[in-house]
């Protein structure tokens, strides 16, 4: 990647990522309910079914735990930071398309695991709740994440740009009087 396609990968990371970020907090969608918490209740209730976990609305409970998903906690920036990354990213459509179907089920899947740590957590060893909500959820998944694009843009998307590359420069030998 050049100096001039690395400015603009960041230059449109940062307008998808934020264009995602203002147009999520102006429509105030209920994306807590619906993204986290019935799936996180519905996760838990059959890996935990002595606890009787349930959802409603965007809170994650049983006899032991209640678990509020509030606004700029559901995880949403997890999948931001895939689309923006995927989208920002100089490759082929169909390449992007390959990495959002992959990248999507893993920040949902990511998503479901991180409130379940957190659920569990709160039941288990509840003065731990603010170092795991706070730090070790939010890196580890931000690492996980980070993995899988760099996993993505080395092999799924790279290949596409090398043969496009190869293409281009045949061409130009093609065109180029010797």
């Amino acid at each position: 990647m050049t100096t001039l396609s690395g400015l603009r990968f960041v230059a449109l990371f940062a307008l998808t990522f934020s264009t995602l970020q203002v147009a999520l907090v102006r429509s105030r969608a209920p994306a807590a309910d619906w993204l986290v918490a019935a799936p996180a209740a519905w996760t838990l209730a059959l890996a935990l079914p002595s606890d009787h976990v349930a959802a409603q609305a965007n809170k994650v409970s049983s006899a032991r735990v209640r678990l509020n998903i509030l606004p700029g906690c559901e995880g949403t920036e997890l999948f931001f930071l895939l689309l923006a990354g995927v989208v920002a990213f100089p490759a082929p459509w169909r390449a992007k398309l390959l990495g959002l179907v992959l990248g999507l089920p893993l920040v949902f899947a990511l998503n479901i695991a991180r409130v379940a740590l957190l659920y569990v957590t709160v039941r288990d060893a509840p003065a731990d709740f603010e170092l795991v909500h706070g730090y070790v959820a939010p890196t580890a998944f931000v690492v996980v994440l980070g993995v899988f694009f760099w996993c993505w843009t080395a092999h799924g998307a790279a290949q596409p740009i090398q043969k496009q590359t190869s293409q281009l420069h045949l061409l130009s030998t093609k065109a180029s009087p010797r």
